[in-house]
Formats: structure tokens, sequence, C-alpha cells
């Protein structure tokens, strides 16, 4: 296995755990919660120790993390998706839109040829 670790990979695991546990600890923070449905808040957190557990595997250069990564973000970037037309707030709205962009990136960066080759 190729001990070198990928630049893209390095970023997507880092994108990935931060993103985790913002979606964690947004359970706790009122101004994320807010106007939210229950279903979508919790949903977030559930994903967000997921992507905790897949950015490990990304980091370690884990076959698994990489096909636990990719499904996780695009539920992430599926279930932040709606806030971009119904976001009740400027905040969500922002957040919405980074989260999209962010979970497409990592896809991305997972899948590039110089990542699948480290996998391996």
């Amino acid at each position: 296995m190729n001990t070198q670790r990928p630049t893209a990979v390095a970023v997507a695991a880092s994108l990935l755990a931060l993103f985790s546990l913002l979606g964690v600890v947004s359970v706790f923070v009122p101004a994320f919660s807010d106007g939210v449905p229950a279903v979508v808040v919790y949903g977030g957190a559930v994903l967000g120790v997921l992507g905790l557990i897949a950015a490990y595997g990304l980091w370690t250069l884990k076959k698994w993390g990489m096909w636990l990564a990719i499904p996780l973000s695009a539920l992430n970037l599926l279930s932040a998706a709606p806030g971009i037309a119904f976001a009740p707030t400027t905040l969500l709205f922002v957040a919405a839109t980074v989260t999209v962009a962010i979970c497409a990136l990592i896809i991305v960066l997972v899948v590039m040829p110089a990542s699948r080759r480290a996998y391996s």
C-alpha cells in the first residue's frame, strides 16, 4: 500500500471531518436548528458521526473510507440542498450553500485518479 497520502485525500478527509464535526455540534446550537425540521437536525448529527468514521478511513487510506465517504457526502449534499431554496434565515441559506459545495468537492477529491490509486 502507498504510504504517501495524496493531497486530495488529505483535503477531503479534513473537510469531511470538519463538516461532520459541525453536523454533530449543530444539534446543540440553536441558530443552526431554528426553523429546521427535527429529522434534518438529528439526521445531520447521525451523518456527522458516520462522517467522522469515514474521515478516519480516508485519512488512513482505507478503501472502506472512500466507499463510506461518497454516499455520506451525497446524503449530506441532498439533505442540505433544500436549504438553498427554503432556508428560513440567511445564516441557514449560507450554511446550506457552503455545505452543498463542500460535499460536492469531497466527492470529486475522493474519486480523483490519484486518490483512487492510494486506496489500492
